[in-house]
């Protein structure tokens, strides 16, 4: 392949590329274009779906499983694990490679286990043994948090997700430093800011309360939240890199180029649109909406000021904000589908 916006993005600036929730032939296109790692979620499987190719493999796994396994959920986790351990394998060269700083991996457990520490911690101990480059996803809950604290302490790379305002990339980021600090490890560790899901919040709060805003000011809301969380990492020195994830449009990725951050984004409607685009790498990370409109959106949107502000929230509500809800939900209805197929299979059998 010729030299994309990617490779163009890589070499004139410091952000990278990730690609998200990819069928196998989609990986290998994005590597080829530039990616630097994968980042998967629990719907990522009912992803596949659409996929004539990746369905066969699915389905195939889940046969050979039901004989075996009695407890659909279990079928559920093993068949996301041989899915995920695919996209290991294709990363495991650029990881090796690079050092471990490229290449890695993203799994995220059961949507519906969110709020048991115990099991998030086996869930995240049970898929780093799928591949040396695999980084286990927890979002910054009450529950999270904890977790993610065990996968510090036995030096394991971690993605904190879920991240929509100031407070939980703080809470994550001084959780890192005070468990890298006692036990001595400083494993991979990525912060992931989630813009377009945030967005999609704000609307649907907008359209509740039949509020009027300007459409600058709605399009660009999740985003001015994750200019000024970047700029807080760099500011306080935190430990991890950002990235941003949950892109909903185009913009989610080119208005972050520019910082020293990595971004997540789906090969079709996104990454595929901007390699056609074949535009110029220009920097973005540096504008944002001015003081004013910031003032406009935590004025109208309380949720907007919670996710803005650093003590916007305790940790106690990072796993009832709307915008943690709403992604969640989305990750529960396609492990549903997932399930929903497992049955169906065994009926079959």
């Amino acid at each position: 392949m010729s030299k994309t916006y990617f490779h163009r993005v890589q070499a004139e600036t410091p952000t990278r590329f990730w690609i998200n929730n990819p069928t196998l032939e989609q990986a290998k296109l994005a590597i080829e274009a530039g990616a630097i790692g994968c980042t998967t979620n629990p719907s990522y499987v009912s992803k596949l779906f659409g996929s004539e190719d990746d369905l066969r493999i699915v389905l195939r796994a889940i046969d050979l499983l039901l004989p075996y396994e009695k407890n659909d959920c279990l079928v559920a986790q093993k068949v996301q694990q041989m899915m995920v351990a695919r996209l290991a394998d294709l990363f495991l060269p650029m990881y090796k490679k690079s050092g471990g700083k490229e290449g890695l991996v993203t799994i995220q457990g059961d949507p519906f286990a969110e709020t048991d520490t115990r099991l998030i911690i086996e869930e995240g101990l049970e898929n780093r043994r799928i591949g040396e480059n695999i980084c286990i996803k927890i979002p910054v809950t009450t529950w999270g948090i904890e977790a993610i604290s065990a996968m510090v302490e036995r030096n394991i790379p971690t993605m904190a997700t879920e991240v929509m305002g100031l407070s939980q990339a703080v809470s994550i980021c001084e959780e890192y430093q005070r468990v890298s600090k006692e036990s001595g490890n400083t494993p991979a560790f990525y912060v992931t800011h989630i813009t377009g899901i945030l967005d999609d919040h704000f609307k649907r709060v907008i359209k509740a309360n039949n509020l009027v805003l300007d459409e600058k000011l709605v399009k660009y809301a999740g985003l001015s939240i994750a200019k000024k969380e970047y700029e807080l990492l760099k500011v306080r020195n935190y430990p991890g890199i950002l990235i941003g994830g949950g892109a909903r449009k185009l913009e989610d990725f080119t208005e972050l180029v520019g910082g020293d951050l990595h971004i997540t984004i789906n090969w079709t409607g996104t990454a595929e649109t901007l390699i056609g685009a074949d535009k110029d790498a220009v920097s973005r990370i540096g504008e944002n909406l001015s003081e004013k409109e910031m003032q406009i959106l935590r004025e109208q949107l309380p949720d907007y000021a919670r996710a803005f502000d650093v003590d916007g929230m305790h940790s106690g509500e990072y796993y009832d904000y709307g915008g943690v809800e709403l992604f969640r939900t989305s990750f529960q209805k396609g492990w549903n589908e997932l399930l929903a197929l497992i049955a169906e299979r065994r009926r079959k059998a």
